[in-house]
């Protein structure tokens, strides 16, 4: 059994809260419970959605697989954020999830030991949030869309990059400077997950993303899921998505798996 125990708020928008699921406490209110700290789980995750900057996905998109973690002994934080029309084009959304990893971090200590997962357009949020912080986390992508100058070109979400990044652009920044690039401190280690039908995110920016991933970045691995398409990676009932569990939960993919 599984829960949702509620919300963190991390800022005065409404966007800008945390939404926080787990495994289910005794139904007996005289059996005794332990301290989060104390009770024997597998390792918390925080999942921050797709959605292409503007909200075609939101947080509650990522319930089902928040509760399918929690069903396995996870802690789940799924963070919320604003969207480009709202407060959140860059750097607004990737400094609210930094802001949330922190207020996790600030709340309980075990939250810094998290597993970090984006998905989508999350990923880039996710990497952008992680850059410099030499938090030293496990990270999983899954289906990425995180060089911003290449998913530009390729125009990836009907021209939602050049969207996202329009004040910056304005002001003369880059679609580089948008991007992150991590340091082996920031990352333990990084595990893309890819959907060979992606009908979002076209192999084109799939194999430049990790063709140019750095070569001093942090370890790489990269596995491929035959048959699956976007929202199927974070779609409990789908047969992609039991990949997606096993990874994150540290097992090993059942699907096409490499190491760089």
């Amino acid at each position: 059994m599984s829960t949702a125990f509620g919300h963190l708020r991390y800022g005065p928008s409404g966007w800008q809260r945390i939404d926080l699921y787990g495994p289910a406490e005794p139904e007996d209110g005289d059996a005794p419970v332990a301290p989060v700290a104390e009770m024997p789980q597998a390792a918390p995750v925080v999942l921050v959605h797709g959605g292409f900057w503007r909200h075609d996905r939101t947080a509650q998109d990522l319930e089902p697989l928040a509760f399918a973690l929690a069903e396995r002994g996870h802690r789940v934080a799924v963070l919320e954020y604003r969207p480009s029309w709202d407060g959140g084009a860059w750097p607004g959304a990737a400094e609210d999830c930094r802001a949330a990893l922190h207020l996790l971090g600030q709340k309980d200590g075990t939250w810094d030991g998290a597993v970090l997962v984006g998905h989508s357009a999350g990923a880039h949020l996710l990497l952008a949030a992680l850059q410099g912080q030499a938090r030293g986390a496990r990270v999983v992508l899954l289906a990425p869309v995180s060089d911003l100058a290449e998913a530009a070109r390729l125009g990836v979400g009907e021209g939602a990059v050049d969207v996202f990044l329009a004040g910056h652009l304005a002001a003369g920044g880059t679609h580089r400077e948008a991007t992150p690039v991590l340091a082996p401190a920031d990352a333990a280690s990084v595990t893309v997950v890819s959907a060979q039908e992606d009908q979002a995110v076209p192999a084109e920016l799939t194999r430049h993303q990790l063709d140019h991933w750095p070569q001093d970045g942090p370890r790489l691995t990269t596995v491929s899921v035959p048959g699956a398409r976007h929202m199927h990676l974070v779609n409990p009932q789908r047969p992609a998505c039991a990949t997606v569990l096993e990874l994150i939960g540290g097992g090993a993919a059942t699907a096409g798996k490499e190491d760089r």
